[in-house]
């Protein structure tokens, strides 16, 4: 048994696209031979997402990874190429403190610069400081932080401004995720990364190709660095 990436994902506000983030991230893992679990509590998207998922699977005879649910994150229980997706809610996000410090990655999403100005003191910015203290007593060298503008409209750059907080607060800054429908698919129980693989019930277009792009771009930008 090893430990294996605990990827968190989590936002200092609701609403900015996490979990539909997160599954188009595990659908992109599943591809490149990962086994994914996911911890999300009372996620209304990611438990619609299983449901219309497995109606796939059955309706058209194929063999989609189906995402396992779990209640509680045990990191010493999963094989190599295991990765957990934690989802943090948004609401009382004080009471997940101990799934911030079993993070290997921290995500942050926002949709806006603002989204990731901080005071010193928020309730954010010391959930994240208390993580790096639990890894660093767990032996984990450091805490992979990134910073990831979501819904982003095409050729709108904001990077300059983000740059600035990354400095005062430590985090990497990831390609940003632009709004695109294709990422909607999650409510149907699939992701632009399964299109690619499964081509003979999907049909891609352009717009679906730059959607899976950018996410196996954000993929890839996790292991940087590590």
């Amino acid at each position: 048994m090893i430990n294996v990436p605990v990827i968190v994902i989590s936002s200092s506000v609701s609403g900015v696209g996490k979990s539909t983030m997160a599954l188009n991230l595990a659908a992109a893992l599943w591809c490149d031979g990962y086994e994914v679990k996911i911890w999300a509590p009372n996620n209304k998207v990611i438990r619609n997402f299983c449901h219309q998922r497995t109606l796939l699977n059955r309706q058209n005879q194929i063999t989609m990874p189906e995402p396992e649910i779990i209640e509680e994150i045990d990191e010493k229980n999963y094989y190599p190429r295991t990765v957990i997706l934690a989802v943090v809610p948004s609401e009382n996000i004080g009471l997940y403190e101990n799934v911030f410090g079993l993070a290997h990655t921290l995500i942050t999403v926002g949709t806006k610069e603002e989204d990731f100005n901080w005071s010193v003191d928020s309730e954010y910015v010391n959930l994240i400081w208390n993580a790096k203290k639990s890894i660093a007593a767990r032996g984990v060298k450091y805490l992979n932080w990134i910073a990831v503008l979501n819904k982003q409209a095409e050729n709108e750059d904001k990077k300059e401004l983000l740059e600035e907080y990354a400095r005062r607060y430590g985090f990497r800054i990831a390609p940003p995720i632009h709004y695109r429908e294709a990422f909607r698919y999650v409510d149907n129980g699939y992701c632009t990364a399964d299109m690619a693989k499964f081509g003979q019930l999907f049909k891609m277009s352009m717009p679906d190709v730059y959607a899976r792009r950018e996410i196996l771009r954000l993929t890839d930008f996790l292991w940087q660095n590590k």
